[in-house]
């Protein structure tokens, strides 16, 4: 651990501000952006193709007074977990156009091995 930055030992797949995130197949990258809700400090994020176009912007943004990770999971999925509103994922649609969101507590979709680690009580599948 690192006792100047204790982000600074974060997976490559986690993305923060500072950090952007490349999916596993290399296809796209997340991005965290700053941003306000109800005039309140916020994050939201962004999936850019190879080609840095940008592909998916969230409409949902999540304080930063609550602990939030972004990250990809092996299989190209966008990960969102927010200590105020929960955990959430995002699959690119079938027909390539879109990406759909998912809440993580009505799938049966396993959560990826950061989010295991670092909130087991959350994240037990």
């Amino acid at each position: 651990m690192n006792d100047a930055d204790p982000w600074a030992d974060l997976p490559p797949e986690v993305a923060m501000q500072e950090r952007p995130a490349d999916s596993p197949s290399g296809k796209y990258r997340l991005e965290v952006l700053p941003t306000e809700m109800d005039g309140a400090a916020a994050q939201a994020f962004r999936i850019l193709d190879q080609d840095g176009e940008v592909v998916f912007e969230s409409p949902e943004s999540y304080l930063d007074r609550a602990l939030t990770f972004f990250l990809w999971d092996p299989d190209d999925r966008v990960w969102v977990y927010s200590g105020d509103r929960g955990t959430f994922f995002y699959t690119q649609a079938e027909d390539s156009s879109t990406w759909e969101r998912s809440v993580y507590a009505e799938s049966d979709v396993p959560a990826p091995a950061f989010l295991k680690q670092v909130r087991p009580r959350w994240h037990q599948r």
